[in-house]
Parts: C-alpha cells; structure tokens; sequence
C-alpha cells in the first residue's frame, strides 16, 4: 500500500490526506470528514470506498488494491499516470447512485450504498419478518433474515443469495429473504419511490446491518423503515463498464 500510495501522491500538485493513510508516508493528514477538495481517491476495496462514502459525500474516484473491487475504477496495476491525465482533464463522467436511508422508530440511523440488513440475532436460529412495502403486506416469512438493497448493492450480498442483479443507475430496490423456510418466498424489485417497513415477528430481538459495518440491535416492538435516501453519491467512471465487470469480477 504504501508504494501505491506513493506513487499516487506524485502524480498530485495539491492534495490532502486522511490522518491514517498519511501515517503509511509519514505525513500529516486529517480526519475523513475535514478533508477538503473536489474529489476523493480511494486506495483499496470496496469495503474502502463504502467507508469514505458513509463519512464524506464527494464524488470518489476508486483505485482497486483490494479484493474484487467492484465499485472502484480501476486496478491498481492499470496505468495510473493515464488516469490521472483523465481526471485534470475532465475527460471522465460521474455515476450517481441512489442510497437508502434507515429508520427506527422515525429516528435516522444509516445510509446504505449497497444494502440493509436485518437478521436473527440468534446463530442458527430462525426469525420471523413480515414486510410492507408501500403500505401492503408484501411478504411475511420466517428465515435467517431480509436483505434491502439499491441496485449497486445488487452485486453484493443480496446477489450472493440468489436475488437479480440489478443496472446500477436503475430507480429501484431489492427486498430479498435469506434462507426463508417457504419455498413460495422470493425477491421482490420495487420502485426505490416506495418506504418499505420491516416488522420483526419471531424471536424478540435481531439486528440491523447497515452496509456491513454498523451494527444495531432491534427489539420485536420497533418500528423499521427504508425509504430512498435524499443524498446520493458519485463515483468516477471513464465509461459503462458495468457488465464487463459482471462478466469478468462474478461470473469467472
């Protein structure tokens, strides 16, 4: 990492750091919500980019050094003093993707660019759930848990448990049960214009996963909403690339 690093630092006449990353060069650096600037570089996975993009909203522009990297632009081995080229000269386009926004009993507590999920708080052991999706019960199901996702989450979690994937850019949302015990119960794909609410009807505790990072505990009582976030986010893309990356990151 800190190779990349450094070579990426040289290609940049005015730049800040954030605090940690500027620790692998020796140099001072901020914490991730005073950086200043147009843009961010995001050096590592996806997990990177979905961190920056909970902590500051500007458009991202994603160097791969990680696993998949299936948000990012580009590998780290590409040619990074081209890309460079491209971002002083403006010769590139931003993506801007819808986020949903998590609610507990009214009160905001996330913002997902992949996905929401709810799930037993018990290992092994079955939940009940029951689903409204704008304002009809749309499903009611015992299982390990509820996936709600936006169409770039498509390609995530929710993928890996059987549900579509999804073009990026789409005005939807995924609701997917995971390992539910009913062969009937299925991914549902709704207009992302929908509040979706979620009722916990089993055991009296599960918890809330917002994006594979925070966690929250939920109570049987609690009333859970997801509705489309009013701040999406921008990535950088030099072009449609997106079933390039579903035919040669997921189905190789």
């Amino acid at each position: 990492m800190k190779k990349i690093l450094t070579k990426v630092i040289g290609f940049l006449e005015d730049f800040d750091l954030e605090e940690e990353s500027a620790k692998i060069v020796g140099l001072k650096g901020n914490p991730i919500d005073q950086l200043k600037g147009e843009m961010v570089i995001s050096l590592g996975g996806d997990g990177t980019l979905l961190y920056i993009l909970d902590n500051l909203n500007k458009p991202v522009f994603g160097i791969n050094c990680g696993g998949v990297g299936f948000l990012t632009e580009i590998e780290h081995s590409d040619d990074i003093f081209n890309a460079f080229k491209r971002l002083e000269s403006k010769n590139y386009e931003l993506q801007k993707l819808g986020r949903i926004d998590a609610f507990i009993n009214d009160l905001h507590v996330g913002t997902a660019l992949n996905e929401v999920v709810l799930h037993s708080s018990r290992v092994a052991k079955i939940q009940g759930f029951e689903i409204e999706i704008d304002g009809s019960v749309a499903d009611s199901f015992r299982g390990d848990g509820v996936i709600v996702a936006t169409p770039t989450g498509s390609t995530s979690y929710a993928m890996s448990v059987g549900a579509p994937i999804l073009y990026p850019t789409m005005e939807s949302h995924i609701v997917v049960p995971m390992a539910a015990y009913r062969i009937g119960a299925r991914p549902l794909v709704v207009p992302s214009k929908y509040d979706i609410t979620a009722r916990i009807t089993g055991h009296p505790e599960a918890v809330m996963v917002i994006d594979g990072q925070d966690e929250i505990m939920i109570n049987k009582d609690d009333k859970i909403q997801f509705k489309k976030s009013k701040e999406p986010v921008e990535l950088v893309r030099f072009g449609d690339n997106f079933f390039d990356k579903v035919r040669n990151k997921l189905r190789l």
